[in-house]
């Protein structure tokens, strides 16, 4: 006898009259599954869209990848060593150093060296921030060039006085966008802008402002430019350097063996921090998952609340239903058979409840995503999981009635009254 067999059709047609015939007893036995499922792929969804978001994010700043290196003091309080005054402190030839470390686990590595500046054109004149840039700070940075050209190698061994803007820099500077050419005065020194890079967009909610407005303000030109010709600094001293790498399960390794050389170059000093970005992204990920438990917790309780409703409402019914199981047992029908009959009329409930659930749960998301202005995404796993909870759950309250039922003994319910 195969799953759809006729026996199997017609306890699912008695199921369905049962259940039109008695549709409020029927809602309110759907209406705990219809709750659960709904909370559970609504608080799946809501987490999941945020957990998306925030990929997308890393994924604009240039990826999960990277190995941040920045100074730490290495004295906090008192006075330095002579060893502690000695330490040249994280400078350009880190970065050499690291990449030199496994060249084939390294995709790259960028430096990036900050500076208070007056910045001057024929249009503007600030105090602006200016990056001094070497490597491939650019593409680890997620920026991308629209016109012109890039820093070559030559540029940044030699300090060559050129720039790189961000489309807000070259608005302010340069308002009628002929940018590429131009001269513009980085404190004293005159520089060529070379390239313009492409304007950065990113809202985590449709109304919130653009968190990268900041970025579009760049002003970068070559490291050693401002090492040498705004600092005089011969050691070419950073405030960060930045390792991209092919692997993001290989950083925790290469984070350990960085840091040996780095404290080897510093004289023994952890005047350094190691950043793992993708160790930083998957703490926030285990803090989402507790949110997840409990998005999980909360659809089991509704369901098991509307389980033991459901018991109740399938014993009452069963009660209602005395002499017409004594009939069917009367004229032949096995103990096996109503069983069946009755876990079958369960499980459509459940499956039933299930699909109006998983609608009430995806309009729930929609809602609440559309609120605070994020894009909804939903994972196949957060429909299944609701789905076979409900079910294994249908199934499970569903026995002591069915078995209830299969164990009536014919005589005494046909003289139920």
């Amino acid at each position: 006898m195969t799953l759809f067999s006729g026996a199997f059709r017609e306890r699912l047609r008695n199921s369905w009259v049962e259940m039109r015939e008695n549709p409020a007893r029927s809602g309110l036995q759907a209406l705990g599954v219809i709750l659960g499922v709904a909370s559970v792929l609504g608080g799946f969804s809501i987490s999941d869209s945020q957990r998306r978001r925030a990929d997308q994010l890393y994924v604009r700043l240039g990826g999960l990848d990277k190995l941040n290196v920045q100074p730490n003091p290495a004295v906090r309080d008192g006075r330095p060593t002579a060893l502690q005054t000695a330490n040249l402190g994280l400078r350009s030839q880190d970065a050499i150093d690291g990449t030199a470390l496994d060249v084939k686990k390294v995709a790259g590595a960028s430096v990036v060296k900050f500076a208070r500046t007056r910045v001057r054109s024929a249009y503007g004149d600030q105090e602006r921030q200016v990056w001094g840039i070497g490597g491939e700070y650019l593409a680890t940075e997620g920026y991308e060039i629209t016109q012109g050209r890039g820093f070559s190698s030559q540029d940044v061994a030699s300090g060559a006085p050129v720039a790189i803007l961000g489309t807000e820099a070259a608005k302010v500077f340069f308002p009628f966008g002929d940018a590429i050419g131009q001269t513009m005065r980085v404190g004293d020194v005159p520089v060529t802008v070379v390239g313009m890079l492409d304007e950065r967009v990113f809202k985590f909610r449709k109304s919130g402002g653009n968190i990268f407005r900041w970025r579009n303000r760049i002003i970068a030109v070559p490291s050693t430019l401002v090492t040498r010709q705004f600092e005089g600094d011969a050691y070419q001293r950073l405030d960060r350097v930045t390792f991209k790498l092919h692997d993001v399960d290989a950083i925790s390794a290469f984070s350990k063996t960085l840091s040996n050389l780095l404290k080897a170059n510093h004289r023994q000093q952890e005047d350094f921090r190691l950043d793992d970005v993708a160790a930083r992204v998957r703490k926030r990920q285990q803090e989402r998952d507790a949110y997840d438990v409990i998005f999980a917790l909360s659809g089991v309780l509704s369901i098991l609340g509307g389980g033991i409703v459901n018991v109740n409402i399938q014993m009452a019914s069963l009660k209602e239903r005395v002499r017409e199981v004594g009939v069917k047992m009367a004229i032949g029908a096995p103990g096996r058979e109503i069983f069946k009959e009755f876990l079958t009329e369960a499980l459509l409930v459940s499956g039933m409840g299930s699909a109006v659930g998983m609608l009430a749960g995806v309009a729930f998301s929609k809602i609440i995503t559309s609120a605070i202005g994020i894009p909804l995404w939903m994972d196949a796993k957060s429909f299944l999981f609701a789905f076979v909870l409900a079910t294994v759950f249908g199934f499970l309250f569903a026995l002591y009635p069915a078995i209830k039922a299969s164990r009536l003994s014919p005589m005494e319910a046909l003289r139920y009254e």
